[in-house]
């Protein structure tokens, strides 16, 4: 599925790019968190890891096929290097901001958690749809997450509308998650 989401994200961009008039690079690195293995009392290990999405393959499986062999050996390199310990505290996040307004290394936060087959219940109450937020942060101006559960994946896409076609890429990234689900690559 993450990498389903990441083929269907680079689908989105060349198309909102594409909607405003910019030319789209050859491939644009968007940022991906990975689990890491549990370290001392933190349940919540979590590095990250750059992707380049190829976006000028016209085949998309063909790009569906680059994303996975590029994430297989990118996510086992992100969990070999972890995170930094002094980025998980209040001076580490201040130094992250700051560096952040003016990073250039990456166009796009995609983030994909997997939920619960099952319909679940919160306080008597059944959950029908969970809903996740994309992350938008220094000057990144779109984010994208996904949430799976009881059978269904959901996204949520946020981005900053006075730069954005926001809901062109929304369309194209749908248009391209079904055409995926409709066949194996």
């Amino acid at each position: 599925m993450n990498n389903a989401l990441l083929a269907s994200a680079a689908a989105g961009y060349v198309a909102a790019l594409s909607a405003a008039g910019e030319r789209f690079p050859a491939e644009l690195p968007v940022s991906i968190p990975v689990a890491l293995r549990r370290h001392g009392t933190s349940n919540n290990q979590v590095g990250v890891m750059l992707v380049r999405l190829p976006l000028a393959l016209p085949d998309p499986d063909t790009r569906l096929r680059l994303i996975a062999e590029r994430t297989r050996a990118d996510k086992r390199r992100a969990r070999e290097q972890g995170t930094l310990e002094f980025m998980r505290g209040p001076r580490g996040a201040r130094f992250m901001d700051r560096v952040a307004r003016r990073q250039h290394v990456v166009a796009g936060f995609i983030t994909n958690v997997p939920g619960s087959p099952d319909l679940l219940c919160l306080a008597g109450a059944l959950v029908v749809a969970i809903w996740p937020v994309g992350v938008l942060a220094a000057n990144v101006r779109l984010g994208t997450a996904a949430v799976s559960y009881a059978g269904r994946l959901q996204c949520g896409i946020h981005f900053d509308e006075t730069t954005v076609p926001g809901a062109v890429f929304a369309i194209a990234m749908r248009d391209e998650l079904t055409r995926l689900a409709g066949h194996r690559v």
